[in-house]
């Protein structure tokens, strides 16, 4: 179904899906950077820089592989893969996976497929119009650990047109269901790294049942279960950048995305009574939402229509069935007389 181009320092060569591991798993790899591409040309070398800058700036003791998953037909593999070999150079702790859908599958099953086939001890999900910061691999050299089941990074929001930027968090976030299910506040997966070992399964599970929502999905799994331990870093590491083209184009379908996660949640959690009225609470607001997007769709037609459909229910119909039965009234009563 895919095909796999695979480079590692200079060279480039097609491998099957066994070849592909086998190569790796002979090289220890401290963390996978999974990066769904569609038609991310401009932005891409941006990440692929912030992330090498990043890396020769730390004292080097990761290895990490970069793999993009690439969702446009139409994007020309040999030319990303010279792309990113020139910016990721030489280095024997880098590693390289370009793999190409033969359809476009949408961002989460890209994501669900470069999580499938990292190596790394720990996997983060990187967008390709975002960015990291310098002291990136520095911070996570230092805070790295076996001991948790995943890391929350702190980050800047970029507006790109004004050429502003804000913290992603100005205090230490509380997560937990309610309030990630009222206000999703993770807004780009870049800000988590998973523990691959403890739950890399949930990007997998959820990421087909919920596309459009499929992060999303995914924080709430993982919050569904009171045991797993994470850790917070403040450092500003991961640019979430906001500009024309990274907002949902078709909102009527990625509510109705949100709505169906919410019935899934609602039927996982049945003896949860203050996570089922959180969870109706926002089912009810996004149905409300969803009608008022499907209004302001109507054109002048569509109204006109529904204007004329109101009047002949109301008034042409009605008083045509009186006069129909009137007239059947009134030949009975002449008849009898």
């Amino acid at each position: 179904m895919f095909e796999y181009l695979v480079g590692q320092h200079s060279d480039n060569f097609m491998v099957t899906e066994s070849g592909l591991h086998q190569d790796r798993l002979n090289h220890p790899i401290n963390i996978s950077i999974v990066v769904p591409f569609y038609r991310g040309e401009e932005f891409l070398p941006r990440l692929a820089e912030s992330i090498m800058a990043s890396y020769l700036a730390s004292p080097g003791n990761l290895s990490f592989e970069l793999i993009v998953v690439v969702d446009s037909i139409e994007s020309d593999t040999v030319y990303l893969s010279s792309m990113l070999h020139q910016i990721t150079g030489n280095n024997d702790n880098v590693f390289l996976l370009i793999i190409k859908n033969d359809l476009n599958l949408g961002v989460a099953w890209s994501r669900m497929i470069g999580n499938s086939l990292s190596t790394g001890t720990f996997t983060t999900f990187i967008d390709q119009d975002d960015y990291v910061g310098l002291p990136y691999f520095s911070v996570l050299e230092r805070h790295l650990s076996g001991d948790f089941d995943f890391f929350l990074l702190n980050g800047y929001i970029e507006f790109e047109k004004q050429k502003l930027h804000r913290p992603v968090f100005y205090y230490h976030p509380r997560l937990t269901f309610g309030k990630i299910a009222r206000v999703n506040y993770l807004i780009t997966p870049g800000l988590l790294i998973f523990n691959r070992k403890r739950i890399s399964a949930e990007f997998r599970q959820l990421s087909a049942k919920h596309p459009g929502s499929d992060d999303w999905a995914c924080y709430l799994q993982l919050l569904t279960n009171p045991s797993l331990k994470y850790k917070y870093l403040k450092e500003r590491l991961v640019h979430y950048v906001v500009h024309d083209t990274n907002y949902h184009q078709d909102k009527s379908n990625f509510i109705i995305s949100q709505i169906r996660t919410i019935q899934y949640f609602r039927r996982l959690c049945p003896g949860n009574f203050a996570v089922k009225i959180k969870l109706s609470s926002l089912q009810f607001r996004l149905k409300r939402h969803l009608s008022m997007i499907k209004l302001s769709a109507l054109t002048l037609s569509d109204i006109s229509g529904f204007l004329s459909f109101i009047f002949i229910e109301l008034f042409i119909l009605p008083n045509l069935i009186w006069l129909i039965w009137s007239r059947r009234l009134a030949m009975h009563n002449s008849r009898m007389v």
